[in-house]
């Protein structure tokens, strides 16, 4: 008998955006028959108290699915630990979870998809997980089917099996290690630039880290090629995401029918090589934005002018 994956969901400090993010699941069609985790971390202090408080009044009354689970935190964990313990937490009881955060809108189609990629591709030892999300690189014009493979993580909407999460390392203190090599630098970032500027900022962030675990491992993650999520945190609302590591599709329009799985053994080289040139930053652009860093004006121009 079907029985969907469980739902994490990662919550904190942004009521309006776990509001939507709630709807956005809810109107799965799979909600009413899915289990919802949702861990909520505490307040680093005054400055979050009350937006704190409103996002776990905002979770209490959820409803719309078979059976919700609420997790509030005594203490405050951070991102990287809020995220990784859940997920730990959660295939210490399940054999695969879903994991979406509070600024991940999601499409109604999103949960037969992850729930269908999850059955499809489990038994394929070099899948790590299933990703919902599409970057904005153009894909190359020879590509015709609805999903493909990277090297890399896709934190925006993703499932994966405790098979595959145990077989990798997000020791942060390995990726430190490895990463001052310049040949691993090198070779990592072939599959996306952008970590290697991640990793300058913040090398201890938990997507970095499952990247790495995954890249080192040899494994990949399923992507679509029309994307099934969508990014509503490029307000400077993010702990961590403040838009610099990579453009994104603003205003994505979700697909109608879900994309049809096919096998899968290894990245296409031409799909790499146009994600890495994505992900690519010219040197005046990551001047560009140092300058207005340090001008103070740069939260004001991501939440503006994109």
């Amino acid at each position: 008998m079907f029985k969907p994956s469980p739902i994490v969901l990662i919550v904190f400090n942004r009521p309006d955006h776990t509001r939507q993010v709630l709807e956005a699941l809810k109107n799965n069609p799979l909600a009413i028959e899915s289990e919802l985790h949702i861990f909520s971390d505490a307040s680093r202090g005054p400055k979050d108290d009350a937006s704190v408080s409103e996002v776990r009044n905002i979770i209490r009354q959820a409803d719309g699915f078979k059976e919700i689970t609420i997790h509030e935190s005594p203490t405050n964990k951070g991102c990287s630990l809020s995220v990784l313990s859940a997920i730990n937490y959660i295939l210490s009881l399940h054999d695969r979870c879903i994991i979406v955060e509070d600024d991940i809108l999601t499409s109604p189609l999103f949960l037969d998809y992850m729930n269908q990629a999850l059955d499809f591709y489990e038994k394929q030892e070099n899948i790590f997980c299933i990703g919902a999300y599409r970057s904005a690189f153009k894909m190359p014009s020879y590509y015709k089917d609805d999903v493909y493979l990277l090297s890399r993580s896709c934190a925006w909407g993703w499932g994966t099996w405790k098979k595959a999460w145990e077989k990798i390392s997000v020791d942060p203190e390995e990726i430190k290690r490895d990463l001052t090599d310049p040949k691993i630098r090198e070779e990592f970032a072939k599959h996306g630039e952008d970590w290697l500027r991640t990793f300058k900022e913040d090398p201890e962030i938990w997507d970095l880290r499952v990247s790495y675990g995954l890249w080192k491992s040899g494994m990949h993650t399923v992507m679509p090629v029309n994307s099934l999520t969508q990014n509503i945190g490029r307000d400077g609302s993010g702990v961590h995401y403040n838009g610099e590591a990579m453009k994104t599709n603003l205003g994505v329009s979700f697909p109608t029918v879900l994309p049809k799985l096919i096998p899968l053994e290894s990245v296409d080289e031409g799909i790499r090589k146009a994600f890495q040139k994505f992900t690519h930053k010219a040197l005046w652009r990551v001047l560009s934005v140092k300058i207005a860093k340090f001008l103070g004006i740069y939260r004001f121009l991501l939440r503006h002018l994109e």
